[in-house]
């Protein structure tokens, strides 16, 4: 009889184990899989570097992409901006550019931006992070041409677009990608950048 009971406990006991260490296992693997999101920002951030734009009237620092990150950029930032004016022209090579515009307190820019990407008609934009400070789209040329064009008019044309709002300060600023687009390795670089602006 204590034979059984003993066989029946140390069943149970066993069945117990391979559950613990099933869930031992699973956890094992999905810690990793899995990159803290801390971890993954530093991980995108490790060929960049940090350039101040304090001295053009902005009181941050932004994360660039420095000349380790085989995107053709330039160790020489270049700012154009005209003292007194509200947009700034930024540059880290030849690949690596964006705009910066100051909008004062006018915190609906992002919702005027969608509204203006809307009503161009000539675009099929396909929206991949549409949040409430950025947007980042991929924006395709419509190919409804005429049965008698030349087959080289109509090609498809994709580019990609990003749009990033940061209040520093109190002044709200946008960040964006240049108006013809910019391939798909630049902009995620170019989201990279605009997400880890911190104020001074």
């Amino acid at each position: 009889m204590s034979f059984l009971i003993f066989a029946q406990n140390y069943v149970r006991l066993m069945k117990r184990l391979n559950l613990l260490f099933a869930c031992c296992f699973v956890a094992l693997i999905v810690t990793n899989c899995s990159t803290p999101p801390k971890q993954k920002e530093i991980d995108l951030l490790y060929e960049f570097k940090a350039f101040s734009l304090d001295k053009h009237s902005i009181p941050a620092t932004i994360m660039l992409p420095d000349e380790t990150s085989s995107i053709g950029a330039s160790t020489q930032t270049q700012v154009e901006h005209e003292e007194g004016d509200f947009k700034w022209e930024v540059q880290q090579g030849p690949n690596f550019k964006f705009r910066i515009d100051d909008w004062g307190d006018d915190e609906q820019i992002l919702e005027a931006e969608k509204e203006k990407i809307k009503s161009i008609h000539f675009y099929d934009i396909n929206y991949l992070k549409n949040s409430s400070d950025l947007l980042v789209y991929e924006r395709k040329l419509n190919v409804n041409g005429s049965k008698n064009a030349p087959k080289d008019v109509g090609k498809e044309h994709i580019t990609y677009h990003i749009f990033f709002m940061k209040k520093i300060k109190g002044i709200v600023y946008t960040f964006k990608s240049s108006d013809e687009g910019v391939p798909k390795k630049i902009i995620e670089l170019l989201q990279a950048s605009f997400q880890s602006i911190r104020e001074h």
